[in-house]
């Protein structure tokens, strides 16, 4: 199917992207594609004619005390806000009470999901462009989730996101078996994957442990924002172990431009 087949059925289908979409982030097992969809899906986006940031790319290019120090710029500037500053404690709340493996992981799972918090709501503020998001708010819950002892906690972790704000964004769920996750991981030998670090082997279990806290969250997800009318929206890609990263960034756009239909009112309504 080409890209032109595929937008003909959807009704000025650009402009419902442009207008109501400002964030689509990718969630899934550790080598499912996410990255490679990502960047596949923002080619497709620009020849479309949308605007689409780069600035996930730029920040890839960067050595790892280049990001830290982006990180620690993106958060200082946010630090004047007194919600965020509220929404930072609610976060470091919930990453505590969840339980986390060492005081290490503690620290940089709560560092991360602040950073997220703090990225998504400046580029909310500072940037009209679509910004395709390989490892997003949902990733950085399921890191947190793959660790934690206790899954109950005095935060909910969709409230957190509901005030981090959902409404413009569109989660892509690459919903793949562990076998095709493993085998691709393995194959790349992506060292500074953060299952290749808890399962260096392959350690079923811990996959099992990772696949559930992504199927779980996906079912949380759905429930919660029927149940508190949140407007944001997860759509499932189906890899399998034979599809394409091209084919499945076709299935991605298809879900995008979908879910983005199916939200909005009817014309005239």
């Amino acid at each position: 199917m080409t890209l032109q087949k595929l937008l003909d059925p959807l009704t000025d289908a650009e402009a419902r992207v442009q207008t109501n979409v400002r964030f689509v982030e990718f969630f899934g097992l550790p080598g499912i594609g996410k990255t490679t969809v990502a960047n596949l899906l923002g080619n497709k986006l620009q020849q479309c004619n949308l605007a689409v940031d780069e600035d996930r790319s730029a920040y890839e290019k960067r050595t790892f005390v280049g990001r830290q120090l982006y990180r620690f710029g993106i958060i200082s500037s946010r630090l004047a806000d007194r919600e965020f500053r509220r929404l930072s404690v609610r976060i470091a709340r919930f990453v505590a009470e969840g339980g986390q493996a060492t005081a290490i992981d503690l620290v940089r799972e709560i560092w991360h999901l602040c950073y997220l918090s703090a990225y998504i709501l400046d580029k909310r503020s500072s940037s009209a462009s679509i910004l395709v998001l390989d490892q997003g708010l949902l990733q950085g819950f399921w890191s947190v989730f793959l660790k934690s002892r206790r899954r109950r906690t005095s935060e909910n972790w969709l409230d957190i996101l509901s005030s981090i704000g959902v409404d413009d964004v569109v989660f892509l769920h690459l919903r793949g078996d562990i076998v095709t996750a493993q085998g691709r991981l393995l194959k790349r030998g992506d060292q500074s994957s953060r299952m290749q670090k808890a399962s260096p082997d392959g350690d079923l279990e811990v996959w099992v442990a990772a696949d559930r806290a992504c199927r779980e969250m996906a079912a949380d997800l759905k429930t919660g924002t029927r149940a508190a009318n949140r407007a944001g929206v997860l759509a499932a890609v189906d890899v399998g172990p034979l599809a394409s990263p091209d084919e499945v960034a076709e299935r991605a756009l298809r879900g995008l431009l979908l879910a983005c239909r199916d939200r909005l009112p009817p014309v005239g309504g």
